[in-house]
């Protein structure tokens, strides 16, 4: 699976939340409507879909910044999937998987590495 297709399911995930977190911060029925939980969850769902968005955008991305980025990805999933869970919202919750699902897939991507061709010296390969 290519590092686009991970990340994209991460956004995937990441944009579900955002917009289950957005309808239950709006809808008085949800029982967390106007929480300062609810608002959090927004904010890191936002901050996860555009963290997946600059890893499938920019693949020559450096090590150290994707690695990063993949750190802080997990973190934010993490605690969104635990705000989730205290604030009862399944759904929001299942949006958190996909992104989780989406992280392990990218965390298992790696390029290939650059293959040295063998060289040869007075007619004897050597690598």
């Amino acid at each position: 699976m290519s590092r686009a297709t991970s990340a994209g399911l991460i956004a995937l995930g990441a944009a579900a939340g955002l917009i289950l977190s957005l309808i239950a911060y709006t809808t008085r029925s949800s029982g967390i409507n106007g929480t300062g939980g609810a608002l959090l969850v927004i904010a890191s769902s936002a901050a996860i879909l555009l963290a997946a968005m600059a890893i499938a955008m920019w693949p020559k991305m450096r090590g150290w910044l994707r690695g990063t980025l993949i750190f802080l990805l997990l973190l934010g999933i993490l605690g969104t999937a635990l705000a989730a869970y205290f604030l009862d919202s399944k759904w929001l919750l299942l949006a958190m998987a996909v992104c989780l699902i989406g992280w392990l897939l990218a965390t298992r991507h790696q390029d290939a590495p650059a293959s040295r061709g063998a060289r040869t010296v007075k007619g004897k390969a050597t690598s």
